[in-house]
């Protein structure tokens, strides 16, 4: 996907959330209101995709959406997922090993010898 076709999938995906009774369920102008954004760049954001990042926080506050928009980058410091997958397929590998089987008591092999 190019920028636009991401700012645009972006800003429809907002719009749709927005709308909806399941979502914010707000019109336009009672999220510009509560965003303390102006109504033209909110109407410029849902049609072209194209806002400010402190806009974007805004709507995204107003909306209740802003905790998943922080997180969305992971933490410098943690494992990649490819480090976390990898871990957990060794863990998995690890754990389908048999158990080495018991050996035959001298009795047991004697008998059987015979």
């Amino acid at each position: 996907m190019t920028n636009d076709e991401v700012a645009k999938t972006l800003a429809a995906a907002i719009k749709a959330w927005r709308v909806s009774p399941n979502g914010a369920g707000m019109t336009q102008a009672d999220l510009a209101h509560k965003s303390g954004i102006g109504l033209t760049p909110l109407k410029r954001f849902e049609k072209t995709g194209a806002i400010t990042l402190r806009n974007l926080i805004a709507i995204l506050r107003a909306m209740e959406l802003l905790d998943g928009f922080v997180t969305l980058v992971p933490d410098a410091d943690s494992p990649s997922p490819l480090d976390v997958l990898a871990e957990e397929q060794r863990k998995a590998k690890h754990l389908r090993k048999r158990a080495p089987r018991a050996a035959k008591s001298a009795k047991a092999t004697k008998v059987a010898r015979e």
